[in-house]
């Protein structure tokens, strides 16, 4: 076999089957189901649609495929990055329809802006649950509801405030 189908191999036997799938959303814990409702409420805020259509989505993509769920990869992290991940996808489709195109430089701010925003969260690749709590403040959610909606106790969210602050410390001029 070649590198490159080994690689493909050993990745696809690394993903869940949508038979799999289907039995861990069964097997969720009352509090992990909770969980995944709160994270899609608050990336619900930034989207034009309400929760249920995110968790609708977000099953309906890991089941047909277009999300591959790993082994191993706890159920609430999945679907929070499922969830997050579309909620970024549907706020751009939301922003780009308010773009006034009769105001010249418009197009090119929001450009920017969404630029800026993809390195900004591009810093955190590596910390799904700071890239989360990166983005509920920058949409002006409590510290409190980000810790909640993250599962961390108080230290650990101070830790992750701490990380976020100072990447981007090394961020600015």
């Amino acid at each position: 076999m070649s590198d490159l189908a080994t690689e493909q191999h050993d990745s696809s036997a690394n993903r869940l089957s949508a038979g799999e799938i289907i039995r861990e959303i069964k097997a969720l814990r009352d509090s992990e189901k909770i969980a995944i409702v709160k994270i899609a409420r608050l990336y619900a805020r930034k989207t034009p649609y309400g929760y249920e259509d995110l968790l609708q989505e977000a099953y309906s993509r890991a089941l047909d495929g277009r999300r591959a769920w790993n082994r191993g990869v706890p159920a609430v992290l999945f679907f929070g990055g499922v969830i997050r991940s579309l909620a970024w996808e549907w706020k751009n489709e939301f922003v780009n329809e308010e773009i006034d195109l009769d105001d010249e430089g418009a197009q090119e701010r929001g450009t920017i802006a969404k630029i800026d925003l993809m390195k900004i969260m591009a810093l955190f690749d590596d910390d799904p649950i700071a890239q989360r709590i990166l983005e509920g403040m920058m949409e002006g959610v409590k510290g409190e509801e980000l810790q909640e909606a993250n599962g961390l106790s108080p230290t650990e969210y101070e830790t992750k405030r701490k990380k976020i602050r100072r990447r981007l410390e090394k961020l600015a001029p």
